[in-house]
């Protein structure tokens, strides 16, 4: 019996690229023959044809299957409920914008056929999208390497091969709001790469706005790593150590030239809004653990779905 690979793809707003994808997808299966595949869309209530046309797709081809959400819960809900949902021997996440080719899908098969890596990311190299948002993009992830307890992935959209095991963990493991990518590192599974250069989108406008892109890296931070915290702790011991140094130095100094030493307004205004800044910065990181521990307590979905149609699932519902 042939084993079975799940391709999963988020989609909102995505129409004008879906057409050129799935025959890009169709043209790359035509040449595996050892799997049987799935072709799954999750369309994020989208405002446009997409589902329409994800529906015209599936009659002609019935590998094709779709979930479609009652409203529009983000791209990181939207995303991690497509790879979770089917059953397979391995599930491929795949974005729909055109920038991840999906020309790469053989080298990931192979890759995690040939290694015991239970995923396999694709990385970029480099990109055609705009050169500060890629550099910026790089530093960011450089910063998280290093915050992180374990290794991380860098320069990835999560585009790649999951093992069956790692998928079967995930689903035990995930919250409401998941940063997917740095959960497989952060709970220990094997992983390694390949590299390619990603391509700039060929139609529609990203949704990914400057405050999700934010949102997005303080949700890789808080998830993967408790050094911020201890750097709030080191922080505080450092300042109150200096300020107890400064105190010194003023006091003195003062005693020995009482009546030419002035304390000066200036110099307790700069040395309060120093305190008063490291304080909020302090509490803004608090702030942001204490608001994901939150989310996790609630224990939302990752989304509400509208219907689910030809998902291969051995789930219990």
């Amino acid at each position: 019996m042939k084993r079975s690979i799940a391709i999963c793809i988020p989609c909102f707003n995505e129409r004008k690229n879906l057409e050129e994808l799935y025959h890009r997808i169709d043209k790359v299966l035509e040449n595996i023959t050892a799997y049987n595949f799935s072709i799954i869309f999750a369309d994020n209530c989208s405002e446009d044809s997409t589902l329409d046309f994800i529906k015209k797709l599936m009659k002609k081809d019935e590998r094709i299957g779709y979930i479609s959400n009652v409203s529009n819960f983000g791209f990181v809900r939207s995303s991690a409920n497509v790879l979770l949902a089917p059953d397979a021997d391995a599930n491929i996440f795949l974005m729909s914008d055109l920038q991840d080719p999906p020309e790469l899908i053989p080298d990931l098969i192979k890759k995690w056929e040939e290694t015991d890596n239970l995923v396999i990311f694709a990385v970029r190299s480099s990109s055609k999208e705009n050169k500060i948002l890629f550099f910026t993009k790089k530093i960011y992830y450089k910063i998280l390497s290093k915050l992180s307890d374990q290794k991380m992935v860098k320069n990835t959209t999560g585009y790649g091969i999951y093992d069956k095991k790692v998928i079967t963990s995930l689903r035990d493991s995930i919250d409401s709001y998941p940063f997917i990518k740095g959960l497989v590192c952060a709970i220990g599974f094997k992983w390694s790469t390949i590299s390619y250069v990603s391509a700039n989108r060929k139609s529609g406008k990203s949704s990914a706005s400057l405050s999700f892109l934010i949102d997005f890296g303080i949700l890789g931070i808080i998830t993967s790593s408790r050094k911020p915290m201890r750097l709030i702790t080191f922080l505080g011991l450092t300042l109150g150590f200096l300020s107890i140094i400064f105190s010194l130095v003023v006091m003195i100094t003062k005693i020995i030239f009482w009546n030419k030493f002035a304390f000066g307004v200036a110099m307790i205004s700069v040395t309060n809004l120093l305190f008063a800044g490291t304080i909020l910065f302090a509490l803004g990181i608090i702030g942001e653990y204490i608001g994901f521990i939150n989310q996790r307590s609630l224990k939302f979905p990752l989304v509400i779905e509208k219907e689910r149609f030809n998902v291969p699932s051995n789930q219990k519902k």
